[in-house]
């Protein structure tokens, strides 16, 4: 048996395991795009054997394996990712979504200078997308003994150029003659000149949807919009920012806005005001969030019944997002309950802190367990809950008397940062 053979042998054996590596890798693309409101189509796959075969015997031309381990660690698109964007002006919010969830070893860079296959001169430019070399950021012991490498290619391009590249790739590569004529090259050069006319018509269209949204006065109709109206304001107000602190969670931030009737440009444009960008910041729907539930604690209830609503429809949300942080969840209500009394008499010292979240001693401790059960995926345990809520009914039962963790006194405004 040749070291090809066995190679693919070993990988027939696998190949389900790369096909849920491809997946997992997959969902967290789909969950986090559409949480942040970047309209895209998420596939995966995991390589064919026929394919993968194809493509071993064409590289082993060019390079000499002796196990199959070489080939495992030469041909690296085994599981396969491909994010095909409506609008190809998103791919850096993307970016930043890939960088911050996933462990990026590679980024490459399309179109790339290229030998010619024949000898024919084309006009545009080619394969146009980013691919990321990258794995899965925690562990699955399954896939972490049966994978040998556990790396992912990930591909972000335009719907229509990976429309382009699926026609190019089958007919180039998977060609029986092994080539194509000069008429069939031109064809499909005019055809990626269409692309990337199209790409032009997209971000055009994009800015147009922009300018509509910023310039009315009209609710957004979903938050594909509210994001949208986000990612630009942070590039027009602090361009230097990058999308940093990051964006955050559109889904909720725009079922809470719809339910209070703050879904629209004037209401958000004196928040946002208030927001900071810096890298310690916490993510900007979260900053709006909190701003929010300050001027007016009885949106809690509001903010709520939101990420309720929008966690029974996500396919990839937790069970704690499901459930009800008011009612019959024991400490979980009654911290909720101390908080919003505490932050309603310190009001004018969470007014300063708000936009940046830093609040200090075992205040800080309160406002990160509060966070974590407005923001996270699952909840503090009941101790942590127990410890910071008796904490808060101290403050409460006090009267905020004297100072307590250089915090001013109850009806003093504060003067410095805390």
């Amino acid at each position: 048996m040749t070291i090809i053979n066995e190679f693919i042998e070993d990988y027939k054996r696998r190949v389900d395991l790369y096909e849920k590596l491809a997946q997992i890798c997959a969902n967290q693309c789909e969950r986090e795009l559409k949480r942040r409101g970047i309209r895209a189509l998420v596939t995966y796959r995991a390589k064919r054997p026929d394919s993968l075969e194809s493509k071993a015997r064409s590289r082993a031309k060019d390079r000499e394996y002796r196990t199959i381990a070489d080939i495992y660690e030469d041909i690296v698109d085994l599981a396969g990712v491909r994010i095909a964007l409506f609008f190809p002006g998103d791919q850096d919010e993307v970016d930043a979504m890939i960088h911050k969830h996933f462990v990026v070893e590679r980024t490459k860079e399309f179109p790339e200078e290229q030998t010619p296959r024949i000898k024919y001169s084309q006009r545009f430019s080619g394969y146009a997308a980013r691919h990321y070399r990258l794995r899965v950021k925690g562990c699955c012991p399954e896939l972490d003994v049966g994978i040998p490498k556990q790396c992912v290619e990930l591909q972000v391009g335009s719907v229509l150029m990976h429309a382009w590249a699926e026609v190019e790739h089958d007919l180039v590569y998977k060609s029986t003659s092994g080539r194509l004529s000069q008429e069939e090259y031109a064809i499909l050069d005019e055809l990626n000149g269409l692309m990337h006319a199209g790409e032009v018509a997209l971000q055009r269209l994009q800015e147009a949807v922009k300018k509509r949204i910023n310039l009315e006065l009209q609710p957004f109709a979903n938050h594909y919009e509210l994001a949208s109206f986000l990612y630009d304001y942070v590039r027009m107000t602090c361009p230097e920012a990058k999308l940093k602190p990051g964006i955050g969670r559109t889904d909720i931030l725009f079922q809470f806005l719809h339910d209070a009737n703050l879904h629209a440009v004037p209401h958000l444009e004196p928040v946002l005001a208030r927001c900071s960008f810096d890298d310690s910041s916490p993510p900007l729907t979260q900053q709006i969030t909190d701003q929010i539930l300050l001027a007016n604690p009885a949106y809690y209830k509001l903010y709520n019944e939101a990420r309720i609503k929008v966690a029974r429809v996500d396919p990839f949300g937790s069970p704690d997002e499901t459930r009800s942080f008011f009612g019959k969840n024991g400490k979980v209500d009654w911290f909720m309950q101390r908080w919003i009394q505490a932050e309603e008499m310190l009001e004018p010292v969470f007014t300063e802190a708000a936009p940046n979240g830093r609040v200090s001693g075992e205040l800080a401790l309160a406002k990160r367990l509060r966070d974590q059960i407005l923001y996270g995926k699952k909840w503090p345990q009941p101790e942590e809950l127990e410890e910071a809520g008796d904490f808060l009914g101290h403050l409460i039962c006090t009267g905020l008397t004297g100072r307590l963790n250089g915090l001013p006194e109850h009806g003093e405004t504060a003067s410095r940062e805390v």
